[in-house]
């Protein structure tokens, strides 16, 4: 009997949709809430539908800032996202350069908790 129990809960967890995170530059409409002068990206979050993923930027220079976009608010460095009944959602994801001292460019690597990463050139 505990066997089977032990079979059935090892398929339900290999059934699950791992996360996945592509990243590719923003090609939409302007978003009201994001920079004018950002470096901006497609953020592309796939999963279990109806879960939650938490996803950080780390990596990025200093003077610079990491934000998570989406139509209704900008998230500085983390951001939960609701993955919806589809599998998959999109936020804009921008650097936004926020001293004239700081380098020209930044990159960063976002992550969520269970260890999948992308990183941002």
């Amino acid at each position: 009997m505990s066997l089977s129990i032990s079979a059935i809960g090892m398929m339900l967890a290999l059934s699950q949709a791992a996360t996945h995170l592509s990243i590719q530059p923003w090609t939409g409409s302007e978003l009201q809430t994001t920079s004018a002068a950002a470096a901006k990206y497609r953020l592309k979050v796939t999963g279990a539908p109806e879960s939650v993923v938490h996803l950080q930027a780390s990596g990025v220079a200093n003077g610079w800032l990491a934000a998570f976009c989406t139509p209704k608010v900008c998230s500085p460095q983390r951001v939960d996202v609701a993955i919806p009944s589809s599998g998959e959602a999109v936020l804009q994801f921008e650097l936004i350069r926020e001293s004239d001292t700081a380098p020209k460019r930044s990159g960063a690597t976002i992550s969520e908790n269970g260890g999948t990463s992308v990183s941002v050139p």
